[in-house]
């Protein structure tokens, strides 16, 4: 290890022949759980355990970020390794909340761009998700079902009632209001830009127009707290439509429900990696050693696309597209958002503007939807 450097990185054998030296060791993980913490399971903590002989145990949900900023402030170290949206990451970056990893043993030069803006914050088994409009294909049959975000806003020409995300920040709220007024930015790179980015003025009038539509709509809008609510509200016919992650939908879908995705509406491309809780490294050299070791081994593009395996999340690791021609990925491939069906129609989060502008964006949809 002590010839590993950035410019010249460990090899997966390398990687994996460190792993070996920790066999019996234990890890501490948190990440968002659901279908999503069974993938991470399937995808990589079982394979961490069978071949390695390491135990991960695994808390969830996702901590908050005050959560996590009093643990640095206090100095506890409560997991190992965290998984984490990229924009949640950066604003923990902004206050130096967050551990760094060691770019003598992590690789992460191959990883999206949002997430190697980051720092040497986030890698390992990071993904590429999206947030979508989902809808019940026994509601709308055939080719009756929304064509735009326009179509979930309206409640004439599709009436009904929607489930929204309770939370501005991966709920996209400001970037399908924007769609839903400005379709014409899906055609072009810049307006995909602009849609994922609004400036202050913009988001203004985004929030005065969601306003009015929240009055207009009354107890029309159920606002939903866990992913699994949104595929349940559709089958129980309790709303017409709704936002929701793309890796619900296709894990309701492989149980024979009548849902679907509208992905020509546009949607919204999130980031994840996994990151180190601060104060590791100095209270605990050898667990930090392990939790590199464990995110350098996850970064591999051969490992990182594993993920894609077991829940319809792309890997983030741009390298790992090129192992995805595997049959292993038949079934799961055209359901990316980074399929090449699909890709067309995506609006990446910008992290850095999502970190900046999410504590104002918040406050005012609470202010619109009291």
């Amino acid at each position: 290890m002590s010839e590993w450097t950035a410019e010249n990185p460990a090899t997966l054998a390398e990687i994996e022949a460190e792993l070996e030296k920790h066999r019996g060791s234990t890890l501490l993980m948190t990440h968002g759980g659901g279908a999503y913490g069974g993938a991470l399971r399937q995808a990589f903590l079982d394979p961490l355990e069978d071949k390695f002989g390491l135990s991960v145990i695994e808390d969830s949900p996702s901590p908050t970020m005050a959560e996590i900023r009093t643990l640095d402030e206090t100095g506890n170290v409560k997991w190992h390794i965290m998984d984490m949206g990229t924009a949640r990451a950066v604003a923990l970056i902004a206050t130096d909340s967050m551990g760094t990893y060691d770019p003598a043993i992590v690789d992460a030069k191959d990883f999206l761009t949002a997430v190697t803006e980051s720092g040497p914050h986030l890698a390992g088994g990071g993904t590429t998700w999206a947030v979508v409009l989902a809808y019940n294909t026994d509601v709308y049959p055939g080719d009756t079902g929304p064509k735009r975000w326009a179509d979930f806003f309206d409640l004439e020409g599709f009436p009904g009632r929607r489930a929204l995300y309770s939370y501005v920040s991966y709920g996209a709220h400001l970037q399908i209001q924007r769609l839903a007024r400005e379709g014409d930015l899906l055609n072009s790179p810049e307006g995909r830009q602009e849609a994922a980015a609004p400036s202050r003025q913009q988001m203004e009038e985004d929030f005065a127009w969601f306003d009015d539509w929240v009055e207009t709509a009354g107890g029309d809008i159920i606002y939903w707290q866990t992913g699994s609510q949104c595929p349940e509200l559709l089958l129980a016919g309790e709303v017409k439509m709704c936002t929701t992650w793309n890796g619900r939908i296709f894990d309701a879908q492989q149980q024979g429900e009548p849902l679907a995705i509208c992905w020509e509406c546009g949607f919204m491309t999130g980031t994840s990696g996994w990151g180190i809780v601060k104060h590791l490294k100095e209270q605990d050299p050898e667990t930090y050693e392990l939790a590199n070791l464990v995110i350098a081994w996850a970064s591999f593009p051969e490992n990182n696309a594993r993920i894609s395996q077991y829940i319809t999340y792309g890997p983030a690791n741009v390298k790992s597209l090129a192992f995805m021609d595997d049959p292993a990925y038949d079934e799961v491939r055209d359901e990316l958002p980074t399929s090449a069906s699909n890709i067309s129609y995506s609006v990446f989060f910008n992290e850095a503007w999502l970190a900046e502008n999410i504590a104002w964006a918040e406050e005012q949809y609470i202010l619109a939807t009291q």
